[in-house]
């Protein structure tokens, strides 16, 4: 399995606190079942982590994998957070922020937790543009999703794809990104899923949410899924 969401790089924001637990987090994907993970450290404005650093800290944790032997390939990229339009425009013509993967075709982007920003669809539209997917991050967890049911399906249709998080599925975000979750499922609106852990207490879970989405959508739907998440990674 691929991991497209994880905190896993030490000491860079909220994830791993230093390398023990980055590596710990790694053994524990192993066990899931995970054998990709692309790091997206956060990319904010309370968690800068650019591009460069994210590289750096993803060479020294990959020589440690290495080092003790654990089978996880790491790839490259970051969690963007549109804090606004001039936010995102600055820095993506900076190159401060790093893409999923090396193809560089998808960038996972997050809302603000306190609202949604209407320059989103206008934010979609230049990457689309651009040849880039953006890869909207755990939809189901934000309340504007949820109480317009109309704002995701739009985006949807504008062409981007969303990642749902395995601790939503199996009801660790509460009842309401549970079962908002599950319908993106039942509605073909969930394009990928992802762990988003930040430690070994909110660890990778993959495989909770793939047996959910399963159940849901159906075998098929399953490897067609991951089918996408591959892609991912050889774009």
């Amino acid at each position: 399995m691929i991991d497209i969401h994880c905190h896993i790089l030490p000491g860079v924001d909220d994830g791993a606190k230093d390398l023990a637990e980055a590596v710990a987090m790694a053994r524990i994907a192993y066990e899931d079942g995970i054998r990709d993970i692309v790091v997206t450290p956060h990319f904010n404005s309370v968690y800068m982590t650019t591009a460069d650093t994210m590289r750096r800290k993803l060479d020294e944790l990959r020589t440690e994998l290495d080092r003790q032997r654990v089978a996880i390939r790491l790839h490259p990229g970051n969690e963007l957070r549109i804090e606004s339009k001039a936010f995102v425009e600055r820095h993506a013509a900076r190159g401060s922020f790093a893409y999923l993967g090396t193809p560089a075709k998808f960038l996972l982007m997050e809302e603000r937790w306190t609202d949604y920003d209407p320059d989103t669809p206008e934010i979609v539209a230049r990457l689309l543009d651009a040849g880039v997917t953006p890869v909207i991050a755990h939809p189901e967890r934000h309340f504007f999703f949820r109480e317009n049911p109309e704002l995701l399906p739009t985006l949807i249709e504008q062409g981007i794809w969303t990642q749902v998080s395995a601790d939503s599925l199996v009801g660790n975000f509460g009842a309401e990104a549970r079962e908002y979750g599950r319908k993106l499922i039942l509605d073909g609106h969930a394009h990928t899923l992802a762990t988003d852990a930040h430690n070994v207490t909110r660890r990778p879970n993959l495989s909770a949410g793939m047996a959910v989405f399963e159940e849901l959508a159906g075998a098929g739907a399953r490897a067609e899924l991951e089918v996408r998440m591959r892609s991912i990674l050889e774009a």
